[in-house]
């Protein structure tokens, strides 16, 4: 999931915990969030909005989704443009929606489902979801915008190589290391993670590389919900494939990544 100043958070079922991390972009910037044109056709981009920081932060500012773009190229080209406000459906024909009326369009391939003001449901060939969250604010303070929270509810019609912030990490599984980077490193088995919660700090292993994380909670769909997870800083640096910059996306349509398949990583 993403959402927030844009907070992401990625469960690990088998694992029996969850990862979460910060992008600190800059506005305007685009997302590449999943990235599988080539397999499933599915591709979605977030761009981001700003607004000051809050007094007395460590931010230079604040940053949020604004425009979530999902494109799905089989069995033919379609897409959706969603703001906090309004939906683009175009897939040969085009459709204006608005966020504020409760309504389920389909289309031959997708179907869009909005409960007003509230969320957006989208469904790509019955096997995979995604569900938008509409953040308003009534009376919003100066560091608020109005933006879009991001979750994947079922990603079993993505590839194997999906890619993206979220995306990489549908089919990888992480470990995580009972012991801090300053003393010995010692795996432990999956069932030990409830016996870790009050060290607060631990090493996970994605793919051979070592990410230092620190136990955070943090709210979820809307502030309804709140999950422990390992919080890894600056950026998702060693999380993630890459840095930060390879994800960005040159247009809200840009269905490229900057990285091969994934198995040849």
């Amino acid at each position: 999931s993403a959402d927030g100043d844009p907070h992401f958070v990625i469960d690990f079922p088998s694992s029996k915990f969850s990862v979460c991390f910060n992008i600190d972009g800059e506005p305007g910037d685009i997302l590449r969030l999943v990235s599988d044109h080539k397999e499933s056709g599915v591709t979605v981009n977030g761009q981001l909005i700003g607004a000051p920081a809050p007094p007395n932060g460590h931010k230079k500012h604040r940053t949020y989704f604004s425009t979530i773009t999902i494109l799905s190229n089989k069995p033919e080209r379609s897409y959706l443009e969603i703001t906090p406000k309004r939906i683009i459906l175009d897939d040969g024909e085009r459709l204006l929606l608005s966020c504020g009326r409760s309504a389920t369009v389909r289309s031959s391939s997708l179907e869009v489902s909005i409960s007003a003001n509230s969320n957006i449901t989208v469904t790509i060939r019955d096997t995979i979801s995604f569900v938008i969250l509409i953040h308003h604010y009534k009376k919003p303070a100066p560091y608020q915008r109005n933006h879009l929270g991001f979750y994947i509810s079922n990603s079993k019609g993505l590839s194997s190589d999906s890619h993206g912030l979220l995306g990489q990490f549908l089919n990888h599984e992480v470990k995580l290391l009972r012991e801090s980077l300053n003393t010995s490193l010692q795996q432990v088995g999956q069932n030990q993670t409830e016996a870790l919660k009050p060290n607060p700090t631990n090493t996970l292993k994605v793919k051979g590389r070592l990410v230092p994380v620190v136990w955070k909670q943090r709210r979820i769909y809307n502030g309804q919900q709140e999950v422990d997870c390992w919080f890894a800083k600056n950026n998702a640096d060693k999380l993630i494939d890459g840095s930060y910059k390879d994800y960005l996306a040159s247009h809200p349509f840009d269905t490229g990544t900057s990285f091969g398949t994934i198995n040849s990583l």
